[in-house]
């Protein structure tokens, strides 16, 4: 069955991803945190309210602080297309997602993230996530962290992948009336950096199942989707890609700083 549209899969966290072949690329990624004004200028610190040129005495107006201080966030998003190579396709109408980001550690990293989706259909037929409401998928736990995508140019990328604690190993598990749908691998997003922000507008972007961009620069293996769909139980996986537009919301202003 083919052209079976489903809306972002896997989607949006903020600022992070986690992956066993990714751990050596996020050692020197950049770090989340927050950018703060001291009460006195003096010794050293950065002259920008951005943390991103150090300066010392009367020009050290400001002092980078790793991590947050509340860490929770949402996600919101529209219409989203996964595609795999062969033509296959799913669409949902709208998502949505909660997690936060993973306190201590290395301030790269967030966990916890369900992402939700309704109005799911495939081919007209309705698509539905075991327990689930009609059209609503629901994904397994995600995880997140933050890797190069071309250091020199100062791009970063959050990649998303299930949390360890997942024992199948997949993004998601569901049926479209009678046809099985499973969704596993990682996927990439640029997510800009350098700036304080709540918001953060996250574009997930692919052409014919290939993903926009397919792996960080430090890393040699490519991270990428693929899902498998068939009307029995043990269907081929192949690659997939998605397209989708969400926004995440913090508590408060934070920052992906890629000069501390």
């Amino acid at each position: 069955m083919k052209r079976i549209r489903i809306a972002g899969l896997c989607l949006v966290a903020a600022f992070a991803i986690s992956a066993v072949a990714a751990a050596s690329a996020s050692a020197t990624a950049p770090e989340i945190g927050r950018c703060i004004k001291k009460a006195k200028a003096e010794g050293k610190g950065y002259t920008s309210a951005t943390c991103t040129v150090k300066g010392e005495g009367l020009k050290a107006k400001y002092e980078w602080s790793p991590g947050t201080g509340k860490g929770r966030f949402t996600t919101t998003g529209g219409i989203g297309v996964l595609t795999t190579v062969g033509g296959s396709e799913v669409e949902c109408k709208t998502e949505s997602s909660a997690g936060e980001y993973k306190p201590g550690g290395n301030n790269k990293e967030e966990a916890g993230l369900v992402v939700t989706f309704t109005g799911c259909k495939a081919s007209g037929l309705s698509c539905t996530t075991k327990g689930a409401k009609s059209g609503e998928l629901i994904t397994n736990e995600l995880e997140g962290v933050v890797g190069w995508e071309n250091k020199a140019l100062k791009k970063t990328d959050l990649e998303l992948s299930p949390a360890k604690s997942v024992t199948s190993g997949l993004f998601i598990e569901f049926e479209c009336v009678g046809l099985l749908v499973k969704v596993k691998g990682h996927v990439l997003v640029p997510i800009k950096n350098d700036a304080m922000k709540e918001t953060e507008i996250l574009k997930f972007v692919a052409k014919k199942g290939k993903q926009k961009p397919e792996k960080w620069e430090e890393s040699p293996e490519k991270a990428i989707l693929e899902a498998s769909f068939s009307s029995f139980n043990g269907g081929a996986f192949e690659q997939s890609g998605q397209n989708v537009t969400s926004t995440i919301k913090g508590e408060e202003k934070l920052e992906l700083n890629a000069v501390v």
